[in-house]
C-alpha cells in the first residue's frame, strides 16, 4: 500500500498542468497596450562560424542576438495574461508556422497554442534537423527531433509537461536557434521592434500581466480592464 501511494505521488509532481479555455463571446471587452524597455548595457551578439551549405547559409559567421534592443526598446519578448479562462477565439496561435529560409528560423520567437500542431516549413534545398527541447527551468527535455531534407511542410505537437517554454534548434547548423512560448489562453503578443504590444478583446476584470523573454527571464504586474477602455503598460528588463 504504501508503494502504491508514493507511485501515484510521483505521476502526479510529473503531470501536465492543467489547463481549460474555452472560447467565448466578449462583450465590453478593453485592450492593454505598452512597450517592453531594456536598461543598461546590450549583451553583445554571440558569433558563431558557418561551416556548411554555404550557397544556402551564407559564409563568414551568423550574429545570433539573443536580446535583441533598439533605442531601449526590447524585441521579441513575450507579453501575456495568465489565469484566463475563457474569451477571444485562439488566432494565429490555434495553427502555428515555423518556417526555415536562409538557414533561418522565422520567427525567431512563435506563440503556439498548447497540444496545437506547429507547421514546420522548410524553405531551403538542404536537410534542417529540428530539435525542440521543453525547458523546465534549467532543464531540456526533448519534445521532438526530426529530419527535415527536402522542402516543404511538416507537422509536430506541441505536447508540453511543465513548462510554457520550449527552445528550438537545428541540429544540422548549429547558428539556428528560436524559441516558443506555448500559451494556455491566446490572450498574449510578441513585442515589435519598438517594444510595443497590444492584447485586445480583453474580457473587463483583474488580472496579472507577465512578460517574459527568453533570455532576461520574467516580470509581472497587476492591472484592471474595464469594458471599451485601453490600459497603459509598461515593463522593464536589465542584464
Amino acid at each position: 500500500m504504501i508503494r502504491k501511494t508514493v507511485c501515484v505521488g510521483i505521476a502526479a509532481l510529473f503531470a501536465a498542468p492543467s489547463f481549460a479555455y474555452e472560447v467565448a463571446t466578449v462583450s465590453g471587452g478593453g485592450q492593454i497596450a505598452g512597450k517592453v524597455s531594456f536598461k543598461g548595457a546590450v549583451p553583445e551578439p554571440r558569433r558563431i562560424q558557418i561551416t556548411k551549405d554555404n550557397k544556402v547559409c551564407g559564409t563568414g559567421t551568423r550574429e545570433v542576438v539573443d536580446v535583441a534592443v533598439k533605442g531601449g526598446n526590447l524585441r521579441n519578448a513575450v507579453v501575456y495574461l495568465a489565469k484566463v479562462d475563457k474569451g477571444k477565439p485562439w488566432g494565429e496561435a490555434e495553427k502555428p508556422l515555423l518556417d526555415q529560409k536562409g538557414c533561418t528560423f522565422v520567427p525567431g520567437v512563435l506563440i503556439v497554442r498548447k497540444d496545437a500542431e506547429l507547421t514546420i516549413r522548410n524553405s531551403d534545398p538542404v536537410l534542417h534537423n529540428i530539435h525542440t527541447y521543453e525547458m523546465i527551468g534549467t532543464v531540456r527535455r526533448t519534445m521532438f527531433n526530426v529530419g527535415q531534407p527536402d522542402k516543404g511542410d511538416m507537422r509536430q505537437p506541441i505536447k508540453m509537461r511543465r513548462s510554457n517554454v520550449v527552445k528550438i534548434e537545428c541540429d544540422a547548423h548549429d547558428f539556428m536557434h528560436a524559441w516558443a512560448f506555448a500559451a494556455d489562453n491566446p490572450y498574449l503578443a510578441v513585442t515589435r521592434d519598438d517594444g510595443s504590444f497590444a492584447i485586445d478583446n480583453v474580457p473587463p476584470g483583474e488580472y496579472e500581466l507577465k512578460a517574459w523573454h527568453p533570455i532576461l527571464g520574467e516580470r509581472s504586474a497587476k492591472v484592471t480592464v474595464k469594458g471599451g477602455d485601453t490600459v497603459s503598460a509598461a515593463f522593464e528588463f536589465s542584464r
